[in-house]
């Protein structure tokens, strides 16, 4: 009678453990996967960009569908959050929380299409102004200042400042004057670019008795980040020269600190 070898088919015992194992971490990848892609999907909203409508009447449908039951109509100047785009559709949340789609195409009896809202990236400030306080270091020591801003234009704000500065050579007092000039970036953050000029008035460690005065001039560039309405964490370089002060010369100084808001014409 004829022999035949019979070959096995199926998971080697011998690997099968190991097999099990593999299968399960990939289990585990595929839940945590999942996972991130729940949280980021519920921090969604949270990261919508405001917009502000533009069209005099724009009707809010209950789902991507102009057969669907119509919310509320919105009007030109509403502040909304663009949450999602689907085809000749978008999702908006207004300021009351409530979400609801624009239909981007025409419809029956209209001249021509929608408009889209408008991207919000440089709103208005809420507050004239604020006060400051920032502390820093650069190469030979550390400096604390102290500002008080007033912004006359939704892009320029004017600051005063008085600052101390500790270094090796000399501590000093500074009191200047600089024009910033902001430009979004995002919806919460912006550039700043600043200059200025003033008063530098140093005390050498050597000779605490010789104290001087000269001019001084600085610029730099900084980010700020808003927090609620009107206050800011903030971070600047800035290079400051002095004249005729040579304990002192020039350097660079990193900053950072926050705003609060102040509105001054309500004190």
């Amino acid at each position: 009678m004829p022999m035949f070898d019979v070959e096995r088919v199926g998971p080697d015992p011998a690997r099968g453990f190991a097999g099990g194992e593999a299968q399960k971490k990939k289990r585990r990848l595929l839940c945590a996967g999942f996972g991130l892609v729940v949280v980021w999907s519920s921090l969604s909203p949270l990261q919508a960009q405001p917009a502000v409508m533009r069209d005099l009447e724009t009707p809010l449908y209950e789902m991507p569908s102009i057969t669907s039951h119509r919310l509320l109509t919105l009007s030109a100047g509403d502040t909304v959050r663009i949450l999602q785009n689907r085809g000749l559709w978008m999702q908006l949340a207004t300021h009351t929380d409530q979400k609801g789609w624009m239909f981007l195409g025409k419809t029956e009896g209209q001249t021509r299409k929608p408009r889209p809202p408008a991207l919000l990236t440089a709103p208005a400030p809420a507050v004239e102004g604020g006060v400051s306080a920032q502390v820093g270091v650069f190469d030979r020591g550390f400096t604390v200042a102290g500002r008080f801003s007033y912004r006359s234009l939704a892009r320029v704000e004017v600051e005063a400042a008085l600052q101390y500065v500790n270094s090796k050579a000399a501590s000093f007092h500074l009191l200047h004057t600089n024009v910033r000039y902001l430009q979004p970036l995002a919806s919460r953050v912006q550039a700043a670019l600043t200059a200025g000029a003033g008063v530098i008035h140093s005390t050498a460690e050597a000779t605490a008795g010789s104290a001087r005065s000269a001019l001084m001039i600085n610029y730099g560039v900084g980010v700020q980040r808003r927090l609620g309405d009107s206050h800011w964490l903030r971070a600047e370089v800035r290079r400051v020269t002095a004249f005729t002060a040579p304990e002192v010369t020039n350097y660079t100084e990193f900053l950072a600190g926050f705003t609060l808001g102040m509105a001054w014409s309500r004190l």
